[in-house]
């Protein structure tokens, strides 16, 4: 009974549509006037969608938890979530989502699979729902577009243009780096406990890592679990580490075990700022804008030539509608440590 009125409700909601939208797998949808009423499909439409209209959204795909969420509105944080419906741990609960009674669903990232099986998996959700279900290929190197096209999408232009050109111009730095870049720096990145849980070359969640033209020492071919060996490690010798995990920063600077490392005699081991999400990754989103000027930064300041309080202040702003003081900065960034 609950349902056969969630469903009665959603299609006596159904307004005109007054503008045709066409999304990246090439569906055609009739979209209401206003998309008042929106949810993200996962942690990258979480925090894409947050930048641009965070008083748009009705419900979350995942908990803003822990630190996280001192960084979100509180008028939003505490949205019911609803779930996700792609990947290992897919629970979208449906009929929580049509009782919020959404515009539309957004869901961003790659193409899982090919286009005509994902087609075919959104329009099957699509119908039970009854709510447009699109998709926005986003990945690192298209995020101005991903913003420009919900600006359109959203009637946000202004604010998705502001949001747009920051990511641009990071990207852009980075093209320009890479051109220059003739002996690349050295890098072993790990993100867990231990530091000994490595993220292969090629991997996304080490793209920030390339993308600034440094060189990930762990090969793609590396082990599928991703465990390394201190023997292998120094066999390796990256001129830099960085790692997530305070307790691997912690182990990695104190131990004996490490401090043959030249990174670690060199004093070249950082802890990635990770508030509210790590500068690298984890997830892989919007968070990794800032990755780039400050990884850049760190290892090649000659060729990011930024003031990385500043351009994290920026980014706060823009991406986590946020106000960071100097202090606030000073702490996200770790410059006690990682100076």
């Amino acid at each position: 009974m609950k349902k056969a009125l969630i469903i009665l409700m959603l299609m006596l909601s159904v307004t005109a549509g007054a503008a045709s939208f066409t999304d990246s797998l090439g569906r055609t949808f009739d979209l209401p006037d206003n998309l008042d009423r929106i949810v993200p499909s996962g942690n990258l439409a979480q925090l894409v969608l947050y930048s641009v209209a965070p008083e748009r959204i009705v419900g979350w795909s995942s908990t803003i938890s822990g630190s996280a969420a001192e960084y979100f509105s509180q008028d939003v944080v505490n949205l019911p979530v609803f779930g996700t419906f792609y990947g290992k741990k897919a629970n979208l609960n449906k009929e929580a989502l049509m009782s919020a009674f959404p515009d539309v669903v957004i869901d961003m990232g790659e193409i899982k699979g090919s286009k005509e099986d994902m087609t075919k998996d959104l329009d099957e959700l699509q119908d039970d729902i009854l709510i447009p279900v699109i998709f926005i290929e986003a990945y690192l190197d298209n995020t101005p577009e991903v913003f420009r096209t919900l600006g359109t999408l959203l009637d946000k232009k202004d604010i998705c243009e502001d949001l747009a050109v920051y990511a641009e111009e990071a990207l852009d730095m980075a093209t320009a780096a890479r051109e220059r870049i003739t002996d690349p720096v050295t890098v072993y990145y790990s993100s867990s406990p231990d530091g000994l849980e490595a993220i292969a070359e090629g991997n996304f969640h080490g793209e920030v890592i390339e993308k600034i033209g440094a060189k990930n020492v762990v090969p793609p071919t590396f082990g599928s679990s991703g465990k390394v060996s201190m023997e292998q490690l120094y066999i390796w010798n990256p001129d830099v580490i960085l790692l997530t995990a305070e307790e691997a920063y912690e182990e990695v600077t104190t131990s004996n075990t490490w401090g043959n490392l030249d990174a670690v005699k060199n004093g070249r081991v950082y802890l990635i700022p990770s508030e509210p999400y790590p500068f690298i990754d984890n997830p892989p989103a919007t968070n990794r804008i800032i990755g780039i000027y400050w990884l850049g930064n760190l290892l090649y300041p000659n060729l990011y030539p930024v003031d990385i309080t500043e351009k994290t202040k920026e980014f706060y702003s823009l991406y986590y509608n946020y106000e960071l003081t100097d202090a606030d900065a000073a702490r996200v960034l770790n410059l006690d440590i990682n100076n």
